[in-house]
């Protein structure tokens, strides 16, 4: 039995308090099954935010007659596009490993539990008072498992032939984002949408407006069903349903985004007292430790956000914890999110539709809406629907949720978050001067149409 300070299952987020930790003089083992850098940088965020650098490039193209410009593709090499994609994906792992320090035990096998304090690895017994599972979360397999249907996890890296035309199954982020991609590089997309509604978790507003803008260009069928499905001679043959009855669809590839499933299987949880909520994620209270004394959880495989971000900031916490003593809960941050697809979407805090449960005194909120065209920056796009919601708590100006949807959004809302992180005034950001006709000049006029409200 080897006995270390600190044991990390999983190579994702987690690998950077392992690492961290071992530069601060901590014995630590890093366990991981897989590719170093976890969900994000192999199948994740960062693979397909690539891709949709190429489907921006398409799509300005396809748009250019909204600004007076005549201009056509004559070609897209989607097959370079995805040797460009797998080189960097190759990369990952050697360039996180490469960072270890010397006495960070590194092990390449999977992990399960023994007890409460102990782990098995490639025939091993490691032991430690302080056990981080960081395993993350996987795609949920596709509704037809004899088929050769995808998820998200089967394309990073891409090793397929490159369809000529693809049905994606889903209505949340993933689906909507490799949909654009799919159409605006010429591969025929159809989305699936088992719902009348697309990106069901955002802002009632924001979600309408999405679903008008995404429709108009990406091929979506809603209130639709694949009831049967066959595969042969490289194609699908998909039976579909919708409230107008039965019809046939025939596509190359068949793409399943609907959800993702922790991965727990494997750690033989039942040898300790670690507890599943009812989706199968590991339950933990507010130190971000399970029911386990010692064991913690961070990241996607504790099913709070399914965030990146979120889990760098759970496992710099944690971090924290470890090194300093600290007996202090995590806090709750408005935890930020963006769609990075066309139309782009950012939002943090509650929605309009969650404001009722979430148990705030609606007679203390103000909803305004505005568009951007108070920013020529923002006009030069020549669109119409950008728009940003704001709600405020009207007793202290303070910002319980901002919903924004336009070009580049995932940036804009940082002047929002950085409020937020300081003092929470929506004051300050009407007192602070804007770069005229900047993009984020389009703020001043939700914000000041929120304080006229208080103030009447």
């Amino acid at each position: 039995m080897e006995t270390f300070d600190i044991i990390v299952i999983g190579g994702g987020r987690a690998s950077t308090l392992a690492q961290k930790a071992a530069e601060a003089g901590k014995s630590v083992a890093l366990i991981e099954r897989d590719r170093l850098g976890g969900t994000c940088p192999n199948r994740g965020c960062v693979p397909s935010k690539l891709l949709i650098g190429y489907a921006d490039v398409a799509r300005r193209i396809h748009e250019a007659s909204r600004h007076h410009i005549s201009a056509t593709i004559d070609e897209i090499d989607t097959e370079q596009i995805f040797k460009n994609l797998n080189d960097w994906i190759e990369s990952v792992d050697p360039r996180y490993e490469s960072r270890f320090p010397e006495n960070l035990t590194f092990i390449r096998g999977e992990a399960s539990f023994l007890s409460n304090d102990s782990v098995t690895v490639n025939g091993k017994i490691l032991t430690a008072p302080k056990i981080v599972i960081g395993t993350g979360a996987r795609s949920r397999p596709s509704a037809f498992p004899d088929l050769a249907a995808w998820t998200s996890d089967d394309l990073f890296p891409f090793k397929h032939k490159i369809p000529q035309s693809i049905a994606i199954v889903g209505g949340g982020f993933i689906a909507c984002e490799l949909a654009n991609f799919f159409h605006s590089v010429g591969i025929a997309t159809t989305l699936l949408v088992r719902r009348d509604q697309l990106l069901p978790a955002e802002d009632q507003t924001i979600s309408g407006i999405f679903k008008k803008e995404f429709s108009e260009f990406v091929p979506t069928r809603f209130n639709t069903t694949i009831e049967d499905a066959s595969y042969a001679d490289d194609e699908f043959t998909l039976t579909l349903k919708d409230p107008e009855g039965e019809s046939t669809l025939k596509v190359d590839a068949l793409l399943y985004a609907t959800g993702r499933i922790p991965n727990t299987e494997s750690l033989k949880l039942e040898n300790t007292d670690i507890q599943l909520d009812k989706r199968g994620f590991i339950e933990r209270d507010e130190y971000l430790e399970t029911a386990a004394k010692g064991v913690y959880a961070v990241g996607d495989v504790g099913g709070t956000y399914q965030l990146q971000h979120a889990a760098s900031f759970e496992a710099n916490y944690l971090l924290g914890s470890f090194l300093n003593g600290r007996d202090v809960a995590i806090p709750a941050p408005l935890m930020p999110h963006a769609v990075f697809t066309d139309p782009e979407i950012a939002a943090v805090g509650v929605t309009e539709q969650g404001l009722e449960k979430s148990g705030i005194n609606l007679d203390d909120v103000v909803i305004v809406e505005t568009n951007w065209k108070s920013s020529a920056r923002a006009l030069s796009w020549r669109l119409e629907y950008p728009l940003t919601k704001l709600i405020v708590r009207k007793s202290d100006y303070a910002i319980l949720g901002c919903h924004m949807i336009g070009p580049e959004s995932s940036t804009m809302i940082h002047q929002i978050l950085a409020v937020i992180h300081l003092d929470n005034d929506i004051r300050k950001i009407q007192s602070m001067i804007h770069i005229h006709p900047s993009l984020s000049e389009s703020l001043l006029a939700v914000v000041a149409a929120a304080i006229q409200n208080i103030e009447e």
